[in-house]
């Protein structure tokens, strides 16, 4: 796996984790939805780099 690969789903999986932490403390719909999105789209990035 190519390091731009690796960086791309730690930062996927960091965003992910605090994405959860802010759910489980009630924070603010906006920033949950804004942390899952901003990781959804790490996630996808990382996955379309080990394909290609």
């Amino acid at each position: 796996m190519e390091p731009h690969t690796q960086l791309l789903a730690v930062l996927a999986a960091a965003l992910a984790t605090a994405t959860w932490l802010a759910w489980r403390e009630n924070n603010d719909r906006r920033d949950i939805a804004l942390l899952g999105g901003v990781s959804g789209l790490l996630g996808a990035g990382a996955a379309v780099s080990a394909v290609l």
